[in-house]
């Protein structure tokens, strides 16, 4: 009769155990030295030894040579034990033997000396399924059993367990198997069944093993029952249902390269096979990890990726930041969430949703860079310059800034000339109301040359088409009834048509960035300073060219007027680095 592989190869001593060397080490060690533990437990993944490491240390206490680090296999107690034949050696499964009162037979049953061995034994797997009321009845047993007994605790779940139990026992914790290592060992099995399976195939058996040996013998015993000659990679992707590697290959390389339409056609052909998204999900999920760890690490010895997938992997960790692959692995595994919730009709549509939104980024900036700029932002400090485009448009219109290709724009720029710039403001007659600098600026350094109003009327437009390309949240407020009225040395001088750009572009940060568009034109490091005339700006909406002309002033401009242009308000206001918010009038004077 044919006996299955995962239990034909079931290790029989410690050193056979794939994987779990830290465990075997202690327990060799507790047996050479006679400080065996009354009670064991062994918690990990399923498939990776928790049972035949407990009958292998059974075996070591009950052999007839033993107790011994290398039980004999020849012996009826070895037999027996692997046989699970032992009338002293129970292995009883916790989730059919639960209840309080199966837990009273075993504390009974334990108190009797053994048959014929030394010790009575109890594997109990998959403790964590016993009742609440169970544990606590095993509780007193498991911390003073009689000298001939031991307990061998194994579970999926440790964390289910009380941590009364958990404190009464030695724990060991299994590893899942790293795939290089599972595939050479599955490797050295289909040497023994004389079988021919491709590496690419073993590769593959080991990443869908997902680490559990039992696993990976279980599909490895599968494939050779259904390849007639040498065992290959789509073999194991057929008998899996999976999609192939060069599907995962493929769409991950259209999300790089912002490709929708190529990246939704590689997700429909998928269906058309009749893979299971939640499959294919898993499969990105898997992908996305191991780039993220070569991306974040360097390294490949955790990567499970295999044939296509893998070469494809080693060429995008070079091109994606780690930002944009946290990205990816988060918005799959949301959608693998959303496809085992079973909420919808059809479940293509949380997959179709992540790759439309990944393969439609572009430019994405990482979350440090953003970070640091809201840092600067709250400590007051000037966000990083713009860093300069070649072919940018020199003379856009201020309304509506637009961008050219580099290459023309760089033939066609023309050099700054005041007679392509709409003509400036005529100056007011009066004198107006002038915001000075505000509390703890800085005071920045003048250039190597002189700027004229000329100049700067010029480069205006140029100044705002500037602005306009990095985005900038400021340019609303300086592209309507805004104008430059004067250069005062170090000191551009605008006039703003209101209190509301007043206060907006008083803001230190938006003066800031605005003085940092202003020096990358102009080359000089200028001051912003403002000029309220709201009655001058609307004149000039109904004026042909746009240009301010002779205005009525109410009180109250002239009381402001006059109260910033004093000797000692001026004097104040320098002296204590302050500006003049409010003026009112005494009657009684």
């Amino acid at each position: 009769m044919y006996e299955a592989m995962a239990r034909r190869y079931r290790p029989s001593q410690f050193e056979e155990v794939v994987g779990q060397e830290h465990v075997a080490r202690t327990l060799r060690n507790a047996l050479e030295a006679d400080r065996v533990a009354h009670a064991y437990l062994f918690a990990g993944p399923h498939g990776c030894g928790k049972t035949s490491m407990a009958r292998i240390l059974a075996k070591s206490l009950t052999c007839e040579k033993g107790p011994t680090v290398t039980p004999c296999d020849a012996c009826d107690f070895c037999h027996d034990i692997m046989r699970g034949q032992d009338v002293d050696v129970q292995e009883i499964d916790g989730a059919s033997n639960n209840s309080v009162d199966q837990v009273r037979s075993l504390r009974e049953q334990a108190g009797y000396v053994p048959t014929r061995g030394r010790f009575k034994i109890y594997i109990i797997d998959e403790v964590h399924m016993l009742s609440g009321s169970a544990a606590n009845a095993l509780l007193k047993t498991l911390e003073e059993p009689p000298p001939h007994v031991k307990f061998i605790l194994a579970t999926t779940d440790p964390h289910r367990l009380p941590e009364t139990v958990i404190s009464r026992c030695q724990r060991f914790d299994f590893r899942l198997v790293p795939p290089p290592l599972l595939a050479s060992f599955l490797k050295e099995l289909a040497a023994r069944e004389k079988a021919e399976i491709a590496a690419e195939a073993l590769d593959a058996v080991a990443a869908f093993s997902t680490g559990s040996v039992r696993d990976g013998l279980v599909l490895l015993d599968q494939l050779l029952s259904y390849a007639q000659g040498e065992v290959t990679r789509e073999d194991v992707e057929r008998v899996r249902g999976v999609a192939r590697a060069e599907a995962v290959a493929g769409l991950m390389e259209a999300i790089a390269a912002h490709d929708v339409q190529a990246a939704l056609g590689v997700v429909d052909e998928v269906a058309q096979r009749g893979v299971s998204v939640g499959d294919y999900l898993d499969q990105l999920i898997e992908f996305c990890r191991d780039l993220m760890l070569k991306v974040a690490t360097g390294k490949e010895d955790g990567i499970t990726a295999y044939g296509p997938a893998r070469e494809s992997l080693m060429g995008l960790a070079g091109a994606l930041p780690l930002a944009q692959v946290l990205l990816m692995l988060d918005l799959f595994t949301q959608a693998r969430i959303r496809v085992r919730g079973r909420g919808l009709t059809n479940q293509l549509v949380p997959l179709e949703m992540a790759v439309a939104r990944l393969a439609g980024l572009e430019n994405l900036e990482p979350v440090g860079q953003v970070v640091q700029k809201l840092d600067a932002l709250a400590r007051g400090a000037p966000l990083p310059a713009v860093q300069p485009v070649a072919g940018r448009l020199q003379n856009a219109a201020p309304t509506a800034p637009t961008s050219v290709p580099p290459a023309a724009a760089a033939e066609a720029r023309p050099p700054p000339s005041p007679r392509k710039a709409a003509p400036p403001p005529a100056s007011p007659a009066k004198p107006q109301t002038e915001a000075p600098e505000p509390a703890g600026s800085e005071e920045p350094e003048a250039g190597n040359r002189s700027v004229t109003k000329e100049d700067a009327v010029s480069a205006w437009p140029q100044i705002l088409a500037s602005m306009a390309e990095a985005n900038s949240p400021d340019l609303p407020f300086l592209r309507e009834n805004v104008f430059v009225h004067d250069v005062d040395g170090d000191r551009l001088i605008l006039t703003v048509p209101g209190a509301f750009h007043f206060e907006q572009l008083e803001v230190r940060q938006r003066k800031t960035r605005i003085a940092e568009h202003i020096e990358k034109v102009l080359g000089v490091r200028l001051r912003l300073q403002l000029r309220m005339d709201e009655a001058a700006v609307q004149q000039a909406k109904r004026r042909p060219g746009g240009e301010p002309g002779p205005r009525r002033e109410s009180p109250e401009v002239r009381a402001q007027d006059e109260a910033c242009n004093d000797p000692a308000v001026r004097s104040i206001v320098s002296s204590f680095k302050g500006q003049v918010m409010n003026v009112e009038k005494d009657e009684g004077v």
